[in-house]
């Protein structure tokens, strides 16, 4: 924890002493790489696969993310840092809820990356970038730990992972049917 409070003061000092054009734009960003996140999907179902249930499965891998880690919230009940270290920040403290770890917004990203990588797998290196964006902004706003960033992607990810693997098609095909109506087989030489 103090290893990670300290990296949070360096990082959270970046934000309260950055231009207000930077500070405004970090906000900005934090809400808009998760909306961006959808817009993704919908382009990944359209380029890669455009069964309905991949895109419920890559929309499922980021709202399911938002949920659970609510659950995990309440569980540890983990202060933000923003109230433990009394400092000035881009977000104020009031404006947000009370736990901290781990991160809602970074294991939306998270389970949005995952499972539209799954998906598609060109835009991988595109959806690192927005998630590890995604976690620093929260951190950089001072609203997170970084472990608490790290571990919501984590989280996400996995998630992610579980509702990708949800909606691929299983690898097992059905026999194949013949011209007069009966399966094929093929024979291992019994």
């Amino acid at each position: 924890m103090e290893f990670s409070g300290g990296v949070y003061l360096v990082i959270a000092g970046w934000g309260a002493m950055a231009p207000d054009w930077v500070q405004w734009s970090a906000l900005v960003a934090t809400q808009g790489i998760l909306v961006a996140f959808v817009v993704l999907a919908g382009l990944a179902w359209w380029r890669a696969d455009r069964r309905a249930r991949a895109l419920a499965a890559m929309l499922l891998g980021g709202v399911a993310s938002w949920f659970a880690v609510d659950l995990v919230k309440g569980f540890f009940q983990a202060e933000r840092p923003c109230r433990a270290y009394l400092v000035q920040t881009v977000e104020r403290c009031a404006d947000v809820s009370h736990w901290s770890f781990p991160s809602g917004h970074a294991a939306t990203a998270g389970g949005f990356a995952v499972a539209i990588a799954v998906f598609w797998r060109r835009a991988v290196w595109l959806l690192a970038v927005l998630a590890l964006l995604e976690a620093f902004l929260r951190v950089f706003i001072g609203v997170h730990y970084p472990h608490d960033v790290l571990i919501g992607l984590l989280f996400g990810g996995l998630i992610g992972l579980l509702a990708a693997a949800a909606g691929k098609p299983s690898a097992r095909r059905p026999p194949a049917v013949r011209a007069g109506g009966g399966a094929t087989t093929t024979s291992t030489g019994a």
